[in-house]
């Protein structure tokens, strides 16, 4: 590689790793039942435990190699979420920064479970930690991985889907020089829930942007990147506001259908490892480490599972095989 070769922190960014991880966000809306059913059914977890605190939801699972630590976002139907959301308030939270009240509130209701859980998952053998979110559950999912930063604890990577800002700009600079080649946040083209709560309050972003545009097209976090969505953002901020394409462009589903088609049209069906996220570029150059992902066909679930998501592609440990994605073609 030349000395002085550009290293982008978006080449740390896999497409496989965030088709797996939004299809656990989207998994995550589902009730507790289904969701132990899908776990270990058909991703072939042997553990998983769902958590129901007062505003919070979230599950832990867990192989041999793997930790998944995934975060129910905000639900229409739970006033508990709405008021969550609109507690804007900066208060004093992890990495010496403030943060937004009222999602530091919903993890405070379930953190000591969680941890205690993932603690023990971890010291039980050499597992990756994975940590994922939409909506209210990627602020969530953030500011867990803060607080894991904070105690020392390894975490491989967080993706994290039409996430709100979560902090002020100290929260997200000291979260960025320990985390960012490793923390990536998804916006599907207007999706207005991103530019909330606004930045002049003194909320500021943080990890590195994955924007999937109208057509489709994936912009990774460059800087001409980030003046395209810079435009738009002013865009939505002044005109859109809480229009019902940016509302729409929020739900999980069409994240999870837009990395999908993306893999498809990259033609990236192959296999990469979980380790080698840290070395897979946008267009998806697939690795050969040792921690490698199970997939099977991706197959609609079963209707007396009352599933609101494809419940595959799961993460799995070393299997020795080439196993591949051939996602079957869906109904429109």
């Amino acid at each position: 590689m030349p000395a002085f070769e550009h290293i982008r922190a978006a080449q740390y960014f896999d497409l496989t790793i965030a088709l797996r991880l939004a299809c656990a966000a989207e998994l995550s809306y589902a009730d507790s039942q289904v969701i132990e059913e899908t776990v270990i059914r058909t991703w072939g977890y042997p553990h998983v435990r769902f958590f129901d605190v007062e505003t919070t939801q979230c599950f832990v699972a867990a192989d041999t190699q793997t930790v998944v630590v995934c975060f129910r976002g905000t639900e229409a139907n739970r006033y508990e979420d709405w008021l969550a959301d609109l507690d804007m308030e900066l208060v004093v939270g992890p990495l010496d920064g403030r943060v937004h009240e009222g999602f530091y509130d919903a993890l405070s209701c379930v953190w000591q479970l969680i941890d205690r859980e993932v603690t023990r998952l971890l010291a039980a053998g050499p597992r990756r930690l994975w940590v994922t979110g939409h909506s209210l559950g990627a602020a969530l999912a953030t500011l867990a991985v803060a607080r894991w930063l904070e105690a020392g604890c390894a975490v491989r990577g967080l993706y994290t889907f039409g996430q709100p800002r979560t902090g002020d700009n100290a929260f997200a600079r000291n979260f960025d020089f320990l985390f960012r080649p490793h923390t990536f946040r998804i916006v599907n083209d207007q999706d207005v829930v991103t530019q909330t709560p606004p930045s002049a309050l003194g909320y500021q972003h943080l990890g590195t942007l994955i924007h999937f545009t109208d057509f489709g097209t994936l912009i990774d976090g460059s800087e001409d990147a980030d003046r395209s969505f810079g435009g738009w953002r002013r865009a939505v901020e002044k005109l859109l506001a809480w229009s019902r394409e940016g509302l729409d462009d929020h739900r999980m589903i069409y994240y999870r259908r837009r990395i999908a088609t993306a893999l498809r049209l990259l033609g990236d069906v192959g296999q990469p490892t979980l380790d080698d996220a840290a070395g897979a570029r946008v267009a998806g150059t697939r690795g050969t480490g040792e921690d490698s992902v199970c997939a099977q066909a991706a197959q609609r679930p079963r209707a007396r599972r009352r599933s609101v998501v494809p419940v595959e592609p799961g993460l799995r440990g070393a299997t020795g095989q080439d196993q591949r994605i051939r996602p079957r073609r869906r109904a429109a």
